[in-house]
């Protein structure tokens, strides 16, 4: 195998001493992960570490990647900011819904929802029902369809109009 392969780099981590190659990690935030370079003397250059302690690499919880993000994060380092509610910016290690073993499904995947999944046990249906979920929690924080518009001198021009406001023909037939 050449030298760039993805198992040899890994191989090459793997001999080097942990504790080398965490005291040599240089920690950055990179979008919504934190970017681990372990220096020239490692093989394996980069890493990319998640907000729920899990690294991009084949090694997963077990990389040593994960310990230098901890020991960053408690020298004072800065925090990567929390992706939206309902972004997965990458497949989750357990489903939301049923906290069973997820898979990556890259033709769900979309710059709105992040990285697509499916569950071993529910399928696509756990992924739709996670951003469903998503979706009402974010509808019940937000009352309004439209906002009212108020001008600087603080006139109301448009007094705006609340989600309860609306009549639908579901409430007509109830009443």
């Amino acid at each position: 195998m050449h030298k760039g392969n993805v198992l040899d780099s890994q191989k090459g981590l793997n001999k080097a001493s942990p504790q080398i190659s965490i005291e040599d990690a240089r920690v950055m935030v990179s979008g919504y992960f934190y970017a681990v370079h372990f220096g020239y003397h490692a093989d394996s250059r980069q890493h990319r570490v998640g907000k729920d302690r899990r690294c991009s690499c084949p090694l997963g919880v077990t990389c040593p990647a994960v310990l230098a993000v901890v020991d960053y994060l408690k020298a004072g380092g800065a925090r990567a900011p929390d992706p939206p509610p309902g972004y997965f910016p990458l497949a989750p290690a357990v489903c939301p819904v049923c906290g069973a073993e997820v898979y990556y499904r890259a033709d769900l995947s979309s710059k709105h929802r992040g990285a697509g999944w499916a569950c071993v046990s529910g399928g696509v249906s756990h992924y739709w029902q996670a951003h469903t979920k998503t979706l009402q929690e974010q509808l019940k924080k937000n009352p309004w369809v439209f906002r009212p518009v108020i001008a600087t001198d603080g006139k109301v021009l448009y007094p705006g109009l609340r989600r309860d406001e609306v009549i639908t023909e579901d409430s007509i037939s109830r009443e």
